[in-house]
C-alpha cells in the first residue's frame, strides 16, 4: 500500500473491538495527513474513541462516519472493526470489507487481516460488488481533484482487483510520479517491467491525456494539505 511513512497512532483493545487512537497532531510528517490535520478532526475522533469507551456503538458509528466520508483512514479503519463485531448497528459484512479496503488503501496495515475476514465469509459476487463500491469511492476523489487519492487508486488495481491491472496502475503512478509525489517514480518504474513493449506507448499517452484532464496541483511537501495518504 501507499506508504511512505506509517501513520503515527496506536491501537487499543476495548470490550473486544480494536480502535486506532490518532496521537495528537503526529501525523503531520507523513504522506497520510491531508484530511487528518484538523482540530475539529481531531476532537470528532476523540469522541468517536470515547463513545466506544462508553459502549455507545451507535454514536462512535455516526462519529467515525463523519470522517470516514472525508478518507480519514483509521476512522475508515474503526468503522470497518465495528461492522465485522455488529456494534452499534447490526453486522455487516459488506461495509465492513468496504470501510477495510479503503483503509488499507489507505496505509492502515492492520485493515489487511480484516479484508481476509471478510473475504473468507462473503461470496465473490459480494466481493466484487464492494470492489466496484470502493472504485467508484477513489473516481469520485479523483474527479473533486483530490490528489491524495492518485497512488491509492493505483493502488487499488494492483491489490484490490482479483486480477492486477499493470496497465492502469502504470497510468495512475505516471501521473502521480509527473505531481512529484514521493516514491511514485520508483512505484511506476517497477510497474513498467510488467508492461508489454508494444502497449508501452498507448498507456503513457492516455497518462498524459489524463494528466492534462485532471490538472492535479503538483505536491508541495511544505504546503500543508498537500499530497499525502489520506
Amino acid at each position: 500500500m501507499h506508504t511512505t511513512q506509517p501513520a503515527l497512532s496506536r491501537y487499543v483493545l476495548l470490550n473486544g473491538l480494536v480502535i486506532s487512537l490518532v496521537i495528537g497532531l503526529a501525523l503531520t510528517c507523513s504522506m497520510t495527513t491531508a484530511n487528518a490535520g484538523s482540530h475539529s478532526a481531531d476532537d470528532t475522533f476523540g469522541e468517536a474513541v470515547q463513545a466506544v469507551k462508553d459502549r455507545d456503538y451507535g454514536r462512535a458509528l455516526k462519529l467515525f462516519e463523519q470522517q470516514a466520508n472525508d478518507a480519514k483512514h483509521d476512522a475508515q479503519y474503526n468503522m470497518a472493526v465495528l461492522l465485522q463485531a455488529g456494534k452499534g448497528q447490526p453486522r455487516n459484512y459488506l461495509d465492513a470489507l468496504y470501510w477495510g479496503w479503503l483503509a488499507q488503501l489507505g496505509g492502515i496495515e492492520e485493515a489487511e487481516d480484516l479484508v481476509g475476514d471478510m473475504l473468507d465469509v462473503l461470496t465473490e459476487k459480494d466481493a466484487e460488488a464492494v470492489r466496484g463500491r470502493v472504485s467508484e469511492t477513489l473516481r469520485a476523489r479523483l474527479d473533486n481533484g483530490d490528489i491524495n487519492a492518485i497512488a491509492q487508486f493505483a493502488d487499488y488495481h494492483l491489490s484490490i482487483m482479483v486480477e492486477p491491472d499493470y496497465g492502469t496502475a502504470y497510468i495512475w503512478y505516471s501521473i502521480a510520479a509527473a505531481l512529484n509525489i514521493p516514491e511514485m517514480a520508483d512505484r511506476r518504474d517497477d510497474t513498467e517491467n510488467d508492461i508489454e513493449a508494444e502497449e508501452l506507448a498507448r498507456l503513457q499517452t492516455e497518462a498524459r491525456e489524463l494528466f492534462d484532464k485532471y490538472n492535479f496541483a503538483p505536491f508541495n511537501p511544505n504546503k500543508k494539505g498537500g499530497a499525502n495518504d489520506s
